[in-house]
């Protein structure tokens, strides 16, 4: 299917622009003997695979051939399906399954003396030399502070538990549920700090859910599907029972509403 499709795209090419998958795929075949895909080694395969962060935007903006087209091209789904094939056969690098263990590492990196040990040798060059070393981590790469005082220990999740629709709630059921997300709860807490008092000023109550884990995301661009589906029985069922009891359920990060709207309804 990778052949399949990798063929489409060579003939095709109005993904140039977009991520480096694509110049990577691009590039092999001009310096093929063939010119053709059949001319590139294979294992040049998962450098493209490697390079794709399912942003989905060659399916969204670029791509003629998508679903309901007879070539059926689905290509971030595509690379997720080979994702999943290499973290099946173990070729995971430790160093991937650290960073994508968002609660983990916000946990640790939220302690109140680690936080700022932490945030000091992100801001520091010997400090971000010693990170690009470890986990390759570009060292003039934006990196967020990590906060101790988290936004689920400044927000209760008992708040507001018993409230009633706000008056001024239009179309909407009046009182919303706020998924704050890994990096709205360990990295941005005043975003969501913020978010709550818009709400909150046009008269609509804000709750937290009881428990939380990340989205799964990072998991997913992973390849780890076992992960994903973890995350989605914690939280899923503690969404839906909000939805229940009448909260209308929002996020301040765009990644995680999708793998909400799109991803996990595909997946399960």
């Amino acid at each position: 299917e990778l052949e399949r499709v990798f063929d489409i795209c060579h003939g095709c090419r109005r993904c140039f622009s977009l991520c480096n998958a694509f110049p990577t795929l691009f590039d092999a075949i001009d310096e093929s003997e063939t010119m053709e895909l059949d001319g590139v080694d294979k294992r040049v395969y998962w450098d493209v695979v490697d390079h794709c962060y399912l942003c989905d935007m060659c399916y969204m903006t670029k791509c003629p051939y998508v679903p309901p087209h007879e070539w059926n091209v689905d290509f971030p789904h595509l690379m997720l399906r080979a994702k999943a094939v290499k973290h099946q056969q173990g070729k995971t690098r430790t160093r991937d399954r650290i960073l994508t263990s968002t609660d983990m590492v916000g946990t640790l990196a939220g302690i109140p003396v680690v936080s700022g040990i932490v945030n000091a040798v992100n801001h520091n060059r010997i400090g971000r030399r010693v990170v690009e070393e470890l986990f390759e981590v570009h060292p003039d790469a934006v990196l967020p502070d990590y906060h101790s005082k988290t936004l689920r220990r400044r927000v209760s999740p008992s708040r507001n538990a018993g409230a009633q629709p706000g008056p001024e709630a239009g179309p909407t059921r009046g009182k919303v549920a706020l998924f704050a997300t890994c990096y709205g709860n360990y990295n941005e807490p005043d975003l969501g700090e913020d978010l709550i008092a818009v709400f909150e000023h046009n008269g609509i109550p804000v709750r937290l859910a009881d428990t939380e884990r990340c989205c799964g995301m990072p998991k997913l661009e992973l390849g780890d599907l076992d992960a994903v589906r973890k995350a989605k029985d914690i939280n899923v069922p503690q969404l839906a029972g909000l939805i229940d009891q009448g909260w209308d359920v929002v996020a301040p990060v765009p990644s995680c509403v999708l793998m909400f709207k799109q991803e996990l309804p595909l997946m399960f």
